[in-house]
């Protein structure tokens, strides 16, 4: 064995949320190294819903483009609830930029952000399985095995990505709580030739269920339960046969299927570690939490849990932090986590309904899904852009109750509204968060001598506690705006989208965070009052 590599973060798997997390922090040019046991990307398509809030998590990044290039954007579903007439869940209700479910291979996600983490500059060390995982009062040590040689690692932190069987897990005897859910699904990557179908269809009846869903290709991932085969012991090997004997005993008018790309059988479970933070090393993704496949959340909520850590390393390694605000991690995802588990294993027994039970359900979903606002609702809590950080206790204490009912407050997201930039051309939040990471604005509506000269009195004192690390906005209504410096851009709100949507005004500073999340609004015009919320946002 050599001697020990040091690093400050040591990711542990390179799926999705492992390779999420190498981007956010090569992007921030921290120093990291990526394990992975594969030698290669995987070739299985696995999850393949891509929800609004993880491609405003790509924007923010910088990748989108190349998802949005690659994938397919459902517009909604078609649910065939017992009888021949679907109804239609439109997706366009979803508040933001990206009113659909983009359907792409999970290998494609993978190249896609491995591809993104190379042209930064980033790689992943393949090949390295983890034989130990230890972590003492200086850190963090790893003992990997690559090509037959012991190597030891040791980090600051660890960022645990290595899925449902995570070995960090095992390792440091973390319990991953919940219970098997006994149901087993089949699924398959095939051709349907007699489907042409823009929408994603589910059919639910008493025989079972299944859904398709559409691929750019043409192709179909169709997934789904059949009752006849539940309680049987286990297997993962699905045969095309087995598959079109399942469809034909669910579906009243079964479709032919061919061409597999991928067949298997997949059992479900719902589990959770009880805190996301164990000392120096945080759980991401499947290594936190796993459930059932409705509703495509899983992968979503591994991507965002690695956005949600990373920014906030950042600030505790480079000293403007303490090691406490890392806490905030658990306090943040854990309960996003647990409704999840919580709102999937509801549904699935919501389809296990059989009987007049189950003909309730069906008599009741079609009553509620023909109302807008029932179809609003569930398009935009399937969409994530509701994960919203507002109740704990941090971002509670950070509130100004002064604020209007239609303010946004600590903890919420920000959607990406329209600005009108420096006075050339139309532009959002998104760009600039993307570019400067925090971004506060500060709201004089329109020529202010006194509150001008407060702001860049602000602006500097910011800068020298936080040297660089927030870039500050004035935001007028309209007119031109004059300083004597240069230093602080001019942002005019001539849709008024930060003031009559987001509760800004004369006097009032919004921060935001690098996640797109509000770190706080505080109404007050006292900028020394305000710095001293920035001080205690970091705390």
């Amino acid at each position: 064995m050599t001697s020990v590599i040091e690093t400050d973060v040591l990711i542990i798997g390179a799926g999705p949320a492992g390779l999420m997390a190498a981007n956010e922090l090569q992007k921030r040019e921290m120093d990291f190294i990526c394990l992975e046991q594969r030698s290669s990307p995987s070739e299985l398509s696995k999850a393949l819903g891509i929800q609004a809030r993880t491609l405003e998590m790509f924007e923010l990044l910088g990748v989108h483009q190349e998802f949005l290039k690659k994938g397919y954007p459902g517009p909604g579903s078609k649910l065939h609830l017992g009888g021949e007439n679907p109804s239609v869940v439109e997706l366009y209700h979803i508040d933001s930029q990206y009113p659909y479910l983009l359907i792409i291979p999970q290998s494609e996600t993978e190249s896609i952000l491995e591809e993104h983490l190379s042209s930064l500059g980033g790689r992943i060390n393949r090949e390295h399985e983890v034989v130990e995982v230890m972590e003492t009062d200086e850190g963090v040590y790893v003992t990997v095995k690559h090509h037959g040689e012991l190597k030891r690692y040791v980090a600051k932190y660890l960022l645990a990505c290595d899925g449902a069987h995570s070995k960090v897990r095992q390792d440091l005897n973390v319990p991953f709580e919940g219970e098997d859910e006994g149901y087993t699904f089949f699924l398959g990557d095939v051709d349907v030739p007699d489907l042409n179908e823009i929408y994603i269809n589910m059919h639910l009846n008493e025989r079972g269920a299944v859904a398709f869903f559409p691929y750019k290709d043409g192709s179909y991932r169709v997934v789904g339960m059949n009752r006849t085969k539940q309680g049987l012991p286990h297997k993962d090997e699905l045969s095309l046969e087995d598959l079109q004997e399942s469809m034909n005993t669910v579906l009243s008018e079964p479709y032919q299927v061919e061409n597999p790309k991928w067949l298997s059988y997949f059992g479900t479970a719902h589990r959770q570690v009880p805190n996301y933070r164990k000392g120096k090393v945080f759980f991401v993704g499947d290594a936190a939490h796993i459930h059932n496949p409705i509703g495509g959340q899983g992968m979503n909520l591994g991507l965002q849990d690695a956005a949600n850590i990373v920014w906030k390393l950042e600030v505790v390694l480079n000293g403007y932090a303490d090691d406490s605000f890392l806490d905030s991690y658990h306090h943040e995802r854990a309960p996003i986590g647990l409704d999840v588990l919580k709102d999937t294993s509801r549904m699935l027994k919501i389809i296990e309904l059989q009987g007049m039970q189950g003909k309730i359900r069906n008599w009741t979903g079609k009553a509620a899904l023909t109302q807008d606002w029932v179809q609003k609702k569930i398009a935009n809590h399937l969409s994530n852009i509701y994960n919203e950080y507002e109740e704990t206790s941090k971002n509670k204490s950070l509130q100004d109750s002064s604020l209007s009912k239609e303010a946004i407050r600590p903890g919420e997201r920000v959607p990406d509204h329209l600005l009108f930039f420096d006075g050339s051309n139309d532009k959002s939040v998104y760009p600039l968060i993307r570019t400067y990471g925090y971004v506060c604005f500060i709201y004089i509506d329109a020529q202010d001598e006194s509150f001008i000269d407060e702001a860049y009195s602000f602006s500097q004192k910011v800068d020298e506690t936080y040297a660089g690390l927030i870039k500050v906005f004035l935001v007028a209504k309209g007119g031109t705006v004059r300083t004597d410096g240069d230093e602080l851009p001019i942002i005019y709100d001539v849709h008024r989208h930060l003031g009559n949507k987001l509760g800004m005004e004369k006097g009032h500073t919004l921060l935001i965070r690098p996640d797109g999340h509000v770190a706080f609004h505080e109404s007050s015009s006292d900028l020394e009052k305000t710095l001293e919320k920035v001080k205690r946002f970091f705390s």
